[in-house]
């Protein structure tokens, strides 16, 4: 008696088809077991890992049915790519690298003492005039109770000590061209637009950077990580690699 009332909640317990007006439901949730193995992802941050992947055949030989699909190179984002095959016989694609760019920003958008903000503009910026002319006026400015400031929004004009003595008049122009760290480091980091700000203060002299350009960086640094991989790519595998952007 036991035995029967056991099969017979093993039977309720099965998935049922059932067909209503030519459609066919399932009274269970089913979960679909794939036909071919996938691995876990490898998670790397540069963009040369996944061109050595490529190109030294890693793991070709642990599954004959991969080395017939091609690769996918599929540049989600500025600071992050993935390579997968095509399609397989479940209708899937099996990730195999995932690059992640996790460089650190400068802080935009804040203010800022003197001495963070030249660290910052060291730390995060590819050096250039425009970085070494920010960093010159920041550390001349006078104290915030002798800061003078003239501004009309396209220019701000503050009193910059020139001497020991002596100050002078040092414009400031908006906007700042400047390119900083902010993808990955193989590429060309795009320029991008700012606000240099300037205020006094008790606090005493502050600085900060807006940006202007909206995210239009992130598709020039895009643009110039598409270009990486097929610059890079040798000749003979360029038919075998497909690169989304």
């Amino acid at each position: 008696m036991l035995r029967e009332a056991i099969d017979r909640i093993l039977a309720l317990s099965e998935p049922h088809i059932v067909e209503i007006n030519g459609e066919q439901y399932a009274d269970r949730q089913m979960t679909r077991v794939p036909r071919e193995l996938r691995a876990e992802p490898l998670e790397v941050h540069t963009l040369s890992a996944l061109v050595d992947y490529i190109t030294s055949g890693c793991d070709d030989n642990s599954d004959q049915t991969d080395i017939n699909r091609r690769f996918v190179v599929h540049v989600e984002d500025y600071n992050r790519v993935r390579l997968t095959r095509e399609l397989d016989g479940d209708r899937r694609r099996e990730t195999v690298l995932e690059a992640m760019d996790k460089t650190e920003t400068f802080p935009f958008g804040r203010w800022m003492s003197v001495e963070e903000f030249i660290i910052g503009m060291q730390a995060f910026f590819v050096p250039d005039d425009t970085v070494r002319d920010l960093i010159k006026l920041v550390s001349s400015v006078t104290d915030s109770k002798s800061v003078q400031q003239s501004d009309d929004v396209m220019s701000q004009s503050v009193t910059a000590k020139t001497g020991i003595v002596t100050s002078g008049k040092v414009t400031v122009p908006n906007p700042v061209v400047l390119r900083p760290l902010s993808s990955f480091s193989e590429i060309a980091q795009p320029q991008r637009s700012f606000i240099f700000r300037l205020r006094g203060g008790e606090s005493g002299i502050c600085a900060a950077l807006y940006a202007t350009d909206g995210n239009a960086w992130k598709h020039r640094a895009i643009d110039s990580i598409s270009l990486y991989f097929k610059n890079h790519i040798p000749v003979n595998l360029a038919e075998d690699v497909i690169v989304l952007a």
